[in-house]
Formats: C-alpha cells, structure tokens, sequence
C-alpha cells in the first residue's frame, strides 16, 4: 500500500500484479479491503489497483461544502489514472461505486474497457433513502463506531455473519480503526442519496455486467434489473444470498465469473 498524491488530494492505494489494468472501486465504507477477496486472484493476470476512498481508510479526509459526491470520487479514479499511466482500465464498482462507476463510464467512456456494476442502483427508493438516513441518524446519534456496527448488519448481511463471521469482523475491526467523523459520514451518505443518472444510463457503451443478490438489506435486488434493462447490450447475473457483499460471501463463483466476463470484453474492445 502507498500514499498518493493525485493533485488534488491523497489517496492509499493498492498496485498489484501485472496487464492490462483492472480498477476496484469500494462501496460506502470504502475501504479497499473490501476487495481483498479478488486482489490476490485477478492480480495474476491483471495490474489490479484499488483505493481508500476520500473521508476513509488511510485517503485524506477532507470537510465542507462539495467535499463528497460520486462525481468527486470519479475525478479522484480518473486523476488516479493518470498518475499511474494507466490509459484504460476495466473498472468493478461496488455499491457506491458502481454509481461512481456510471459517471466514469458515461463521461470518460475512452478510459473504460469494460464495467462490472456490482450490488449498485440507479437512484435512491423509498427502501434506500430509509436505509441511508437510519444510518445517518445512527452516526448522528451515537457516533462513528455505532455507525460502523449497524452498518455492517446491513452490508453483511444474516448469512455473512453466520457463515463468514470472520472475515465480517475484519473488515469491521479496520472500519473502526479508520472511520471518519460523523461530519463526514453524514456527507458520504447525502452524496449515497444524491447520485441520479437514471436518464443518461442508456448511452453507457461499454461491455457492460450488473451483478446483484436476492437477499441484499442494503440494496435491493430490483436495482440490478432496473440497470440492466437501461444499459444496452448489458449482461446481468443474480446470486440468491451474499447480502450486499456478493464478491466476498462467494469469492470464487464471483471471481470466476467476472473472468469469463472480462475474456468475452476482450474481444470487442
């Protein structure tokens, strides 16, 4: 892991293996640990990077007005980009990133190869906007390290905690060593609610995948099939449990099919 200057900011950021570039851009809580999961596999063949967002992890956390927003965060990807000279990348994002995945495909689509959508929505529902705001007014109310235990109740899901109980644990311990303040964990929610690119989505031209899970608390599974029907030519896949954490409650069944998905990419791009 290294601290990079992008300009603008500074990032923690992972750089591993070799290839073609292949960018893993965290959810809501950020932490590129969430994709620990997937580093070790795709680095074999791909030059994997993936990052702290702003306001978490080990990245600079900075305050005030238009400090956070899924634009912010692409700007962020991009200027990565091209601190790294990496001129086009496939690009995962999960959750919140799979809306900042959408800015990124849709306005820089010559940095794009392919996109994977991963437990991501279009614009935030009833569901979701309840959601978001009971973690807000957990933060509000109780401080960080209560926002990061409710919050991954809802991120992990029942069977994580049944059947991965560790690994939630974890990522939960690394959460709290690093979480922001409730300042920021109230703005990061608000850009959650903010994000709205639902009528632009059809012109997103790149080989495309949506991946969602039936017993996601978080986001629910209707939003994968609302992206896939506004995304032409997009290919979607459905897990029945994983929670909002599909890639880490089934690592290998995800890994494999992402590759598939990524060797098919390949030829048209």
């Amino acid at each position: 892991m290294a601290r990079i200057d992008i300009g603008h900011i500074t990032l923690n950021c992972a750089d591993e293996g070799e290839g073609d570039a292949f960018i893993f851009i965290p959810g809501l809580v950020g932490l590129y640990d969430a994709w620990s999961f997937q580093l070790e596999h795709f680095a074999k063949n791909y030059r994997c990077v993936t990052f702290d967002h702003r306001g978490t992890g080990e990245s600079d956390k900075p305050t005030g007005p238009g400090a956070y927003s899924t634009q912010a965060i692409a700007d962020d990807v991009i200027a990565l980009m091209d601190k790294l000279g990496i001129d086009k990348a496939h690009i995962v994002g999960t959750s919140t990133g799979g809306c900042i995945l959408q800015n990124l495909a849709l306005d820089h689509p010559d940095r794009v190869r392919a996109c994977i959508f991963n437990n991501t929505w279009v614009t935030a529902d009833e569901f979701i906007t309840r959601v978001a705001l009971t973690r807000k007014r957990i933060a509000e109310s109780y401080g960080p390290e209560e926002y990061v235990k409710v919050s991954s109740m809802f991120t992990s899901g029942a069977n994580q905690f049944r059947h991965n109980l560790d690994a939630v644990m974890e990522l939960e311990r690394l959460a709290l060593e690093t979480v922001g303040s409730v300042e920021i964990l109230a703005a990061r929610l608000d850009m959650m609610l903010a994000h709205d690119r639902t009528d632009e989505l059809k012109g997103i031209d790149r080989p495309s995948l949506v991946v969602g899970t039936v017993d996601d608390a978080t986001i629910p599974y209707y939003f994968a099939e609302d992206l896939h029907a506004a995304i032409p030519g997009s290919q979607v896949m459905m897990f029945d449990d994983g929670g909002h954490y599909s890639y880490r409650r089934h690592p290998d069944k995800w890994n494999a099919a992402i590759t598939d998905f990524l060797a098919e990419a390949e030829k048209t791009v």
